[in-house]
C-alpha cells in the first residue's frame, strides 16, 4: 500500500538567522552601473565590453529579488534599477539588502580589495548582526615581508600571523589561486624557504610555490594553536585560476598530514562540490559550503545544493554567499539558499525520507548551527 507524505511548508528557514560563514565587505563608495556590474561577473570590468552583466543568472535574480527590497517592482530595467540605488545612496541600500538578508554573524575575509570596502566594524555598524574577522595567511606574509624583508621573514611572520589571529575567528588561504591544491604536501626545510625568500622582490605577491609551502604550513601550526579552522578556496573563481588546479581532492595529500584537530573548510566547491562532500564525508576535520553558487549559478543552485548533499553529512556542510562590493550578493545569496533547501528538504520529507523535525534540524545545522560549533562563536 502507497502512503501518501504531505509536507507543510517550511517557514522555519525563512525565519532562519543564518551565519554567513565567507563574505567581504561592501563597498564604502557610491557604485556607479560599471562599478556594480563588474561585481556581478568574476571576470571583472574587462567583461562588460563582452556581456551584458544583467543577461546572467545573477543579473536576472537581482532584478527579480532585490528590486522590491528598493521599492520598486520585480524585473525593474536596469536603469531604473541603478536610479533608485543612487537616490537611495550606498550605505542606506547596503543596509536594507544585508537587513533582508537575515543574518546573525558575518565573517569576514579582509584580505581582498581592503581599501575599497568596508572592513568587518564598518559592516558591523550598518546593522543588528555580528561581524567577525577572517584572517588572510598570504595577506600578512606579504605585509611582513614588506616591512621586515626577508631576512626575518622566517621569525616575524608566525608571530604576526598568530597576533593577527587572536582577535579573528578563523584563517584562509588562496594557495589555489597562487599554485593550485596539489602544492606539494611537505614542510619545506630552512634553506630552501631562505633560498625562495631571496628571490621574492618587495611589493610583489607570494608566488613561489615553496613560500607558500611555508606560510600554509605556519598557517596550520597557528591554526592549532588557537583553535581555529583554516578556509581554503576551491573551485569557481576569477580568471587568475587555473579551475583544474582548484579541485579539493587535490589537496588530500595535506589532509593525511595537517592535525586532524585543525578544521579545514573548503569555499565555493563547484564544479568540484561533488569531491568536496566527499572530503567531508571520510575526514573529520573537512568541511565545505557551496558559496558564491547560491549567486553566480542563482537559477541552478537547488541542483547544487542537492548534489552536494548527496553524500556529505549535514553536519559538514556550511552556508556563505561570498558576497563583496555589492550588497545584492548579501540578499541574493540568502534566498536563494533559503529557497533552494526548502525545497530540497520538502521533497526528502513528501518522499517519506525524513520528519519535519529532521528537515528543520538539518536547515538549522547547515544555516547557523555548524558554522556556530567550527568558529566556536560565542564562546
Amino acid at each position: 500500500m502507497r502512503t501518501s507524505h504531505e509536507a507543510e511548508p517550511m517557514c522555519e528557514i525563512d525565519d532562519l538567522d543564518l551565519v554567513d560563514h565567507h563574505c567581504h565587505g561592501v563597498s564604502a563608495a557610491p557604485l556607479g552601473y560599471e562599478a556594480f556590474a563588474s561585481f556581478l561577473t568574476e571576470g571583472g570590468r574587462d567583461m562588460l565590453g563582452a556581456i551584458d552583466p544583467m543577461a546572467t543568472p545573477l543579473g536576472l535574480a537581482v532584478r527579480s529579488l532585490c528590486s522590491p527590497v528598493l521599492g520598486i517592482d520585480p524585473h525593474a530595467p536596469i536603469q531604473e534599477y541603478m536610479e533608485r540605488r543612487s537616490a537611495l545612496g550606498e550605505l542606506e541600500v547596503a543596509r536594507r539588502m544585508v537587513a533582508a538578508a537575515g543574518l546573525s554573524d558575518l565573517l569576514i575575509d579582509t584580505g581582498y580589495l581592503a581599501d575599497q570596502v568596508l572592513t568587518p566594524a564598518g559592516m558591523g555598524r550598518l546593522g543588528r548582526y555580528r561581524t567577525h574577522e577572517i584572517v588572510r595567511i598570504e595577506a600578512v606574509a606579504e605585509e611582513v615581508f614588506a616591512t621586515a624583508g626577508g631576512g626575518a621573514f622566517v621569525d616575524e611572520f608566525p608571530r604576526a600571523l598568530a597576533d593577527r589571529a587572536r582577535g579573528a575567528v578563523g584563517l584562509k588561504s588562496i594557495v589555489a589561486y597562487r599554485a593550485g591544491l596539489d602544492l606539494d604536501a611537505a614542510r619545506p626545510v630552512a634553506r630552501t624557504v631562505s633560498i625562495s625568500l631571496a628571490r621574492w622582490s618587495p611589493g610583489s605577491r607570494i608566488a613561489d610555490p615553496v613560500l607558500l609551502r611555508h606560510c600554509l604550513w605556519v598557517g596550520v601550526d597557528v591554526a592549532e594553536g588557537l583553535g581555529i579552522p583554516i578556509q581554503l578556496h576551491s573551485g569557481f573563481g576569477d580568471r587568475d585560476l587555473d579551475l583544474w588546479r582548484a579541485d579539493p581532492t587535490r589537496f588530500t595529500p595535506w589532509l593525511r598530514r595537517i592535525p586532524s584537530s585543525v578544521k579545514i573548510c573548503f569555499l565555493h566547491c563547484w564544479p568540484y562540490h561533488r569531491q568536496a562532500a566527499f572530503l567531508a564525508a571520510v575526514y573529520p576535520n573537512v568541511y565545505l559550503d557551496t558559496g558564491a553558487l547560491n549567486t553566480h549559478a542563482a537559477l541552478g543552485y537547488e541542483r547544487i545544493l542537492a548534489e552536494t548533499l548527496e553524500v556529505a553529512p549535514f553536519e559538514k556542510v556550511l552556508y556563505s554567499s561570498d558576497a563583496l562590493g555589492a550588497p545584492e550578493l548579501y540578499y541574493v545569496g540568502a534566498m536563494r539558499f533559503r529557497s533552494a533547501l526548502a525545497s530540497l528538504l520538502g521533497d526528502w520529507r513528501r518522499r517519506g525520507f525524513c520528519a519535519h523535525a529532521d528537515a528543520v534540524g538539518i536547515a538549522m545545522a547547515i544555516g547557523q548551527g555548524n558554522a556556530r560549533k567550527v568558529y566556536r562563536l560565542g564562546e
